[in-house]
This record gives C-alpha cells, structure tokens and sequence, in this order.
C-alpha cells in the first residue's frame, strides 16, 4: 500500500529515477541532433537505451498514478497517439522530394514531448506532500470509486475503443509470427515500425488497466494484461533479432565478396555509414547530405503502335558538390519503382529518400518512369503512362533512358561506365533484367547497350509472378535466372524472410543462377521478419542495415 512508509521511499527512488532519466534523454537527445549527422558511432546506441527506459518509466509511472488525477491518462494517451504519429511523420520527411534535410521538426518534438511532459509528472508526483492520514484515506477513497452512470458509460465506451487497437496490435503480432500471401500489403506497415506498435500497445494496455480501476473482475483484468504483454513482446522481436540479423547479414557478404572492406581506409570517412543499425537514427530519422534535385524531366513520347502516347519522365538527384570528391564519383544509380508492373511511381511514391542518401555520397541517381500494363483498367488515373505494356516492353523503355543517359550523360556529369540499376519488388525484377539483359550483349533491341552495368540491386525481386498478374513477359525476364552468365554484374539482393508475395526460395533460386554459371558474385542480404516492401521505413533496422552494405557494395563495384 501507498500507506506504507517502506512502500513510499521504493516509489520515491523510482520516481527520481525515472525523472532523471527523463532529463538525461532530453538533454543527451538535443547534443544527438546537434552532432549525429557529423559524428556516427555506436556509442549512441547507448542514448537508445535511455530511450527505451525513459518510454517505459514513464508508461509505468502513468498507470500506477493517482486514478483521480487525469495526468495518468493524458500521458498514456499522448503517448499512444505520439508513437503512431512519428513513423508517420518520418516517412512523410523521407518519401517527399524537397525535404532537403528528410529529418521531421515534428517527429522530433514529439519525442521530446514524450520525454518532456513524462518528466512533470513524475516531478508533480515528488512535489505532492501528504501525510500519512491523507495518503490512507486517498487509499481507501480509490478502493472505494463510484461513478455516476454517464461517466461509467463513458469509461466503457473509451475502453471499447482502445480494445479495437489491442485487437489491431494482436492482428500485427500475428502477421509477424504467421508467413501468409492473402495478407501481404499489411506487411509494408507492421514489420519495420513493429517496435512503435510494442510502445502503442503497452500504453493501451495499461490506460485499459487504469480505467478499469475500481470495476472490472480479476480475470478480465489478468486477460488485458496477458494480451498487452504478448503484442509487446512480439512486436519487439523484429529489433530484438537485429543481432542475429547483423552477424548473417557480415558473414554472407563477407563470403561473397571478399573480406577487404572491414579493414579499408576508404570506409572509414565520414561519408558511410559506421553502424549497421542506431537506435536513436529509428526515431529520430536520418539526415540527407547535400544534394540538388531536378523534377519531371522528360526523356521519351511513345510514336508508333506500341507506344503511341506514352510519356515517361524521371528525377534527378546529384551531389550538391562536386562528386569526384565523394565516394560516388558520379557514378550512376537508376532506380526502377516497383507496383505490380502496373502502378506506382517515381518521386514520392519510391522512397525518395535513398535517391537523396547517396546524392549526397556522390552518385547521379535517376528516378525514372516505365510503361504500365493496363490490365487493371486504371488508365483514367494517368492514360500517358498506361497502355497494353508487357514486361518486355518495360524493359525496353528502361533501355530507352539508358540510351537518353547516355546520349545526355555530360549534362548530369554523370559516368555511364558505371551504372548500377536498383529497384522494387517489380521493379527489382525489371531490373534483374533489363540490367543482366544489357549486360550480357545479346540483346540488341533493347538500346543503351553504351552504358556499362556495374552492379544490380534488387529489393525483394518480383521474379516468375508477372504471367499470374496477367502480364505477357518473354520466359528470360519473367525468370531473369535464366539471364544469368559467368560475366554477369555482382548481385547484392534484400529479401525478407517473411515476405508472403516473394518468396525467399525465388530469390534464392536467383542467386544459385549465379553459383551454376559459376559467377560467385551474389549475395542476399536476408532479414528475419521482414514482409514485403518492410524497407519502407527507411530508418528502420533492415532499410538502415541493408544501406550499410549497399553503400559499400556500390562503392567497391562502381
């Protein structure tokens, strides 16, 4: 009991604790964001463990609060709409074109609102001085709460609600734990911000609790917080594998492509990245270096049959400074939005952000657009990009820009001896294949045979699904496996392990391509629990990891 004098000075210790932690996460924070972006270190995660303990001191501290007082209640409810919010914000600052610094003012305030507002009132809880007569009587006066009938209805109402989102949390939780292809749009959303939902959920969890204080019988109690635990721990697992997921990630790229990198001066500038994942860059997002963008500029309008009406246009990201001087060297990275082959977009809808992050390290990156197949019958949406397109034809408009690249390469200073091609889902497979396609010389038909392809990488590569979306595609670019050759350019590849539309066992099929034709030059970089598209979030653990590799990868290829 509170009465106890023993009982008071264990919660007087926690309360200062947790207050100092609190000041200490707001403190260590504002030098995090003043030097982060010039002084990268894995000593910052230490600040990620105040993070954690100031998220959770303060849940704690909200729920067993004085149920009378409504500052319990705000703080968990702020908090649940705090921590939905900040994913959100970061990747509206990553995916929007000219948000030139792609660090979100508003993510960042919430943060430290959480911290703030957690602080004062554990502060007020300190300063409240009752005697001993008055905290027994606050005792049995809490024992004892009746409510009139419209705020108990109110209550009910309230906690109806909040069981709507534990139920969506036990929902995620599942799609971690269960591999299933009927739900795999969810999987952009659950995943990589799986550690925001852990903290969603412990609030729910506890603010069900709180106004359940004083009704509401043992067993339905014990329910809630046998629930709240499970979507905790189950939407911590994806961050808690990230140790597992790092010493893969090293051994596998180490086997591919030689044990050089880890002991190379070049790596150790401050243009790449020195961890493979910071707790603090999760929440408080990533700064984009110095780069200037140029939007919508076109490079084909379609004549003949084919493509009579088709315009395509792309973005261009380079370095703000001269790129000689920068790891990238203006090399060229195109990148090839994915969408089922009949939706999507550059620019926004591509996760801008990685065209502005390596920008800044020194690469022309070429945001571009393709012909959709119409199969949907969505031309109405954007008719000058929609047409009876097969995957064929998407691969030969890529061609298109490569000859445009070419042709225009002096223009963006951009080298078109080294290019790489990246893309997602189907654009992962449009560029397996129009790069191994180009690469290989034998496809003469395809233009921008000039460019030189120095390096392909595709996120979760839609390969063999064209033909049961209904897309017409030549046998070769519905498996680009069968392209595959001993000269073939080095493959670095993302794929979730819990990817319900591209199955690992199909990336992995592209990769033994690679050991057949005797090319050892490919590589999976492999996440546990990652599904579809879980690089989203582009500060999450698998898109931060996964940077960490590709950088180097492009560097050592380019």
């Amino acid at each position: 009991m509170n009465s106890m004098p023993g009982t008071r000075k264990k919660l007087r210790a926690i309360y200062l604790s947790v207050l100092l932690i609190d000041i200490l996460a707001i403190l260590i924070g504002a030098v995090y964001l003043y030097l982060s972006a010039e002084y990268e270190s894995i000593l910052w995660n230490l600040y990620g463990l105040f993070i954690f303990a100031a998220l959770i001191g303060n849940i704690c501290i909200a729920y067993i609060d004085d149920p009378r007082n409504l500052r319990g209640y705000l703080y968990l409810a702020f908090s649940v709409i705090s921590l939905l919010l900040i994913p959100l914000f970061n990747s509206l600052a990553s995916f929007t074109v000219t948000h030139y610094n792609s660090r979100s003012i508003v993510s960042c305030a919430l943060i430290f609102a959480l911290f703030l507002s957690g602080g004062l009132m554990t502060a007020s809880r300190l300063l409240c001085r009752e005697t001993e007569a008055e905290i027994l009587l606050d005792d049995l006066a809490i024992k004892k709460i009746k409510r009139s009938r419209r705020k108990s209805t109110a209550k009910t109402v309230v906690i109806v609600f909040l069981s709507m989102i534990l139920s969506a949390g036990i929902a995620a939780s599942l799609k971690i734990l269960i591999i299933t292809e009927k739900l795999w749009p969810v999987e952009v959303f659950v995943p990589a911000v799986s550690l925001f939902y852990a903290f969603v959920a412990l609030s729910v969890g506890m603010l069900i609790l709180k106004l359940m204080t004083g009704k509401g019988g043992t067993i339905v109690k014990t329910v809630y917080s046998l629930v709240t635990l499970f979507v905790f721990v189950v939407c911590i697992l994806p961050f808690a594998a990230s140790p597992f997921m790092i010493r893969n990630a090293e051994t596998e790229y180490l086997r591919t492509f030689g044990e050089e990198y880890p002991v190379s001066p070049d790596f150790d500038t401050e243009h790449f990245r020195k961890v493979r994942f910071s707790i603090p860059e999760y929440f408080f997002g990533t700064v984009s270096e110095g780069f200037v963008v140029r939007k919508d500029i076109p490079f084909y309008e379609g004549t003949g049959r084919d493509d009579n009406g088709l315009r395509l246009y792309f973005d261009v990201y380079t370095p703000a400074t001269d790129g000689d001087t920068l790891p990238g060297g203006n090399s060229v990275l195109v990148r090839i939005h994915g969408g089922g082959w009949t939706s999507g977009d550059k620019g926004f809808f591509n996760n801008a952000q990685i065209n502005k992050y390596f920008a800044g390290r020194g690469y022309a990156v070429f945001d571009i657009q393709y012909g959709l197949s119409d199969i949907k019958g969505t031309a109405e949406a954007g008719a000058d990009r929609y047409g009876d397109f097969t995957v064929d034809d998407m691969v030969r408009h890529i061609g298109i820009f490569m000859e445009y690249l070419y042709e225009h390469s002096d223009e963006f200073n951009a080298n078109t001896d080294s290019v790489f091609i990246s893309g997602c889902s189907a654009g992962g497979n449009l560029a397996l294949a129009s790069g191994l396609a180009l690469a290989s010389g034998k496809y003469s038909d395809i233009p921008g045979q000039k460019v030189k392809i120095r390096g392909i990488i595709p996120y979760y590569p839609a390969n063999e699904l064209a033909n049961s979306f209904g897309i017409g595609s030549s046998p070769e670019f519905h498996d680009p496996g069968k392209l595959v050759v001993q000269s073939s350019p080095p493959c670095l590849i993302f794929q979730g392990t819990s990817d319900g539309l591209v199955k690992y066992p199909v990336t992995e099929k592209l990769k033994n391509a690679y050991t057949e034709a005797g090319n050892p030059k490919c590589a999976i970089i492999t996440v546990p629990f990652g599904g579809h598209a879980c690089d989203m979030y582009f500060t999450g653990y698998y898109n931060q990891l996964f940077l960490y590799y590709m950088e180097r990868f492009m560097y050592v290829f380019r």
